[in-house]
């Protein structure tokens, strides 16, 4: 059984940094407690970004005629509004009960000021920071560990040099791996054959397609993989965003750059700048934009909520109803004719 750490009974947690997969990870463990406190527990969902923050947080924080449990989680803090770091600072001291905070900041100097104000009201802290080298690899490692595994030096060498640094690909991977093999070692030779495409259709797969501009096989495979997965929606979100972040590293890379050297930067294996390079002419900026935006409506969904401006936080979604927002954004992703 896994330890409890701090985040699990702090009522105000801090998550600082740029890595959405930790944050998502604060925010799951801060709602799989409250919801052993109380099944009922109402999540709501505030951005400090716009005018509407300080009010919606207001309202949020104001007494519950029914004194249900609230976990209430707070983003963008960086770009908070004064009336919003008002309705915060005002309430960290007199918190209700039924009342968890959960405030979200991507670290950095914009709005440290505030942030150092968290701080110092004793809000328990947890690090969200993007990971690198020896970091990152503790992190896969703990993620084979979460799933009563281990790997080999050399497999998750051979992940990392497949797949890159993005957290949330090789968190997926490490997932799936696990799920396809059936050793409590898993060795170079399991991802290997993984790669050969022996094992069900990976995120990676589906990301690759899309940004091949292969939107049939996008949809079959995503189909394909909820179908025999009901939770792979998030991992094949994450994936497919991932691989638009890389096609946009490589697209706004400089054009002096020795192959090594924008392998490096891009963080994928020299093999896969050619497809990059290939994926990279079907798409102009405009769209790419677009697509972003269209991801983010996706992940929104995956996760299981759509916007709804009468609903604080959102619509939540059923399985079915989650599947066809995430294809209808998907679909919606489309490169210049």
């Amino acid at each position: 059984m896994a330890k409890n750490s701090p985040v699990d009974s702090a009522q105000v947690v801090l998550a600082v940094g740029k890595e959405q997969v930790l944050v998502g990870r604060v925010i799951d463990t801060v709602m799989k407690s409250a919801r052993a406190q109380d099944p009922n527990v109402v999540r709501v969902d505030i951005s400090a970004t716009g005018d509407a923050g300080a009010g919606e947080l207001a309202m949020a924080l104001a007494p519950s005629l029914f004194g249900e449990l609230s976990v209430i989680i707070v983003s963008n803090l960086d770009n908070a509004s004064e009336d919003l770091i008002d309705v915060i600072t005002s309430s960290l001291d007199s918190l209700p009960e039924n009342i968890r905070l959960v405030l979200v900041h991507p670290g950095g100097v914009k709005g440290k000021k505030f942030l150092d104000a968290i701080r110092k009201t004793g809000a328990v802290e947890a690090s969200c920071a993007e990971l690198k080298g020896k970091g990152l690899t503790d992190a896969i490692v703990a993620e084979f560990a979460r799933h009563g595994r281990k790997a080999t030096s050399g497999a998750i060498d051979q992940l990392q040099a497949s797949i890159g640094t993005d957290l949330g690909s090789l968190i997926a991977a490490v997932s799936q791996l696990c799920a396809d093999t059936d050793d409590k070692m898993v060795d170079e030779h399991a991802v290997a054959t993984y790669y050969d495409g022996v094992a069900d259709v990976t995120g990676w797969k589906v990301s690759d397609a899309m940004w091949d501009a292969q939107p049939l096989e996008v949809l079959e495979m995503f189909r394909w993989a909820v179908t025999n997965d009901s939770s792979a929606a998030v991992p094949q979100v994450m994936a497919i965003s991932s691989g638009l972040r890389t096609l946009l590293k490589y697209a706004a890379a400089s054009s002096t750059m020795s192959e090594a050297q924008l392998a490096s930067h891009v963080g994928v294996p020299d093999w896969k700048l050619k497809r990059l390079r290939q994926q990279k002419q079907k798409w102009n900026p405009e769209q790419l934009a677009a697509a972003a935006r269209l991801l983010a409506l996706a992940d929104r969904a995956s996760k299981g909520t759509v916007y709804d401006p009468a609903i604080p936080g959102g619509r939540s979604l059923d399985d079915i109803q989650k599947w066809y927002h995430i294809e209808k954004e998907l679909m919606a992703i489309r490169p210049p004719k």
